[in-house]
């Protein structure tokens, strides 16, 4: 009996005190790495097992969980607006393989101390 593959991820974010960080945005894409500007790839909102648009809300624990149908290169966007008004965001890659759980870590940092000045967080 053959069993779809599941590709799950948990994303969680944390400050620089290492403390998880709630109400993050989380949105996965399909982008171009070698890109300078992390354009995304036309086409590239993707979508969960449910058909859902792969955003979320970090929750107490810092965390958001997504599960996918297909193997896939995808580009972790986090934004956060702090208390002080002004942009927090982190970004990473991942590659997910077939059922395996993956977690991704990401360290929220200041705008202007993120090589793309959190530009992605206006989309």
């Amino acid at each position: 009996c053959y069993k779809e593959p599941v590709f799950e991820l948990t994303v969680v974010v944390k400050n620089q005190d290492l403390d998880p960080v709630e109400d993050v945005s989380i949105k996965i894409v399909a982008a171009d790495i070698d890109s300078e500007d992390l354009s995304q790839i036309p086409g590239a909102n993707l979508l969960d097992i449910d058909g859902e648009e792969l955003v979320c809300k970090t929750d107490g624990s810092g965390a958001c969980q997504f599960s996918f149908e297909n193997k896939a290169f995808l580009t972790i966007l986090a934004c956060f607006n702090g208390d002080s008004g002004d942009p927090m965001c982190a970004e990473a890659f991942i590659y997910l393989e077939e059922d395996e759980s993956h977690t991704r870590e990401l360290l929220l940092v200041d705008s202007d101390k993120n090589e793309y000045g959190c530009e992605y967080c206006d989309d």
